[in-house]
Order: structure tokens, then sequence, then C-alpha cells
């Protein structure tokens, strides 16, 4: 392929990532990335200069945002604004907490990791989870005197009390309502989020939602946990803090 050919195809790769998160390797796009040196070395060229990443894992070719350095980088007030139920910093915090319990499922025993795969995770069973998690977590910053929160970087006695206040589920008419101020409309929020990624399906009826992994979830996780660079660590001490919490005794298996 002569130049004009090889940015043509790599523009085109690229657009299509950007629509649908990620292609599989037989798709007649992805041939050319496969195959053709100089077509990879101009799709990493184009993607960096948007702070974007393209990899392949697994049976799929993945766009990829790069961690602080995307022009696509949401700001605060913008994401305040985009993420319906998003009020504060606090919640965001929260959501964070939410998707850690997620990926820890994902990223957890071989048993729990099916279970989860074949039957889904109810916001109820998140929700159990994450209030858990928060409780732990408390109990071992109320006996370290704030301690726990300077080591570790979290703000756990914001997210407490704030996860505290939330109500429980609301109904109308019989229906479960995700009001954002409930714990079951900021688990939704999150989920919501993550289905926009193409990393899950919610199956929603009247009484309850379930969370379940697409097919390429752990190809994802894989790529966007895997290789966090300076994120790396904090990922990875972050898991260890959820392992703590199970070996407690409080959450169950």
């Amino acid at each position: 392929m002569n130049h004009s050919q090889i940015q043509d195809v790599s523009s085109k790769l690229i657009a299509s990532l950007w629509q649908q998160k990620y292609l599989p390797t037989e798709h007649p796009l992805v041939h050319p990335y496969i195959e053709e040196q100089e077509v990879r070395n101009c799709v990493r060229r184009l993607s960096e200069n948007w702070g974007l990443k393209v990899a392949r894992e697994g049976k799929h070719i993945h766009l990829l945002v790069q961690p602080g350095r995307s022009v696509l980088n949401t700001p605060m007030e913008e994401l305040r604004r985009s993420i319906k139920g998003y009020d504060s910093e606090t919640d965001l915090y929260l959501m964070g907490v939410i998707w850690l319990v997620i990926y820890n499922e994902a990223d957890n025993e071989l048993s729990t990791t099916i279970k989860w795969e074949n039957e889904g995770l109810t916001y109820g069973e998140i929700e159990d989870l994450v209030n858990q998690v928060m409780e732990h977590w408390n109990k071992l910053n109320e006996e370290s005197d704030n301690q726990f929160s300077k080591d570790w970087s979290l703000a756990v006695t914001r997210m407490y009390k704030k996860w505290k206040v939330l109500r429980y589920n609301k109904t109308t008419k019989g229906r479960v309502v995700y009001a954002k101020d409930s714990r079951i409309g900021l688990i939704d929020t999150a989920a919501r989020e993550l289905e926009k990624d193409k990393m899950v399906f919610i199956e929603r009826t009247a009484q309850m939602s379930r969370v379940t992994p697409m097919p390429v979830f752990r190809e994802r996780l894989k790529l966007r946990f895997g290789n966090l660079d300076k994120y790396q660590d904090r990922y990875e001490l972050l898991k260890v803090l959820l392992e703590d919490v199970k070996e407690s005794g409080e959450v169950s298996a």
C-alpha cells in the first residue's frame, strides 16, 4: 500500500473503533492492521495524537483512552453535568468503589468469576458488597484515628457518611425507581457507564436489574487494568484492600 492508502485504512479503523469500542480480529477493517506493520505504525501515531491507544487482546482490537493524556478527558464540571446522578466528588468516589467491586468479581477466584459470568450480579448484591467494603474501611479508619485514610489516600469518612445517608430501594407502583439519592440509583449510574463502554450488559426488570459481563469484558479489563503505568500499583493495592475485607469475614463468599 502507498502512503495515501495506509492513511485511509488507518483512519477508517480508528473511526470505526470510536463508534464500536472494539472490533473482532476477522473484521475487514482490522485485516490491514494485523497484516501490515506500516498500518499499525500509522494507527499508533494517529491514536496517540488524540491521547488514545489501539491494542489487540484475545479475539478483538480495542480502543482505549490514555489516562491523563487524552484530549477527551472530561473536566470535573462537565462530568457533573454529563453523568446522571452525579452531584459531588464524593458520589464519583463511591462510583469508583462500585466499579472496583465489579472488576474484582471478574478478577477473583474461578468459582466466583464463573458464577458472575453465568448468573450476573444483581444491583442488590452489588449494594451488599459495597456496603460491606465501606463498613470495613470505616472501621479500620476509626481504629487508626484516620491514619487508614491517609495511608491509602481514600476519602473514607466522606464516602461512608454519604453512603449511609443514601436511601435504599424506592418503588413506585411496584416498580423499582433508580432515584439518584439512593444506593441503587448510584449503582445504576456506575453500571450504565460500564454499559456505555460495552463492558457489561444490564438486564432490567420491574423488580431488579442484573449486570453480566460482555464477551470482551476480560479483554478490556486486562488492557485497561493490566497496563496502567504509574496507576498500576495503585490498582493492585486497592485489590488487596478488597481481599482484606473478605478475609476479615465481613463479606460473604
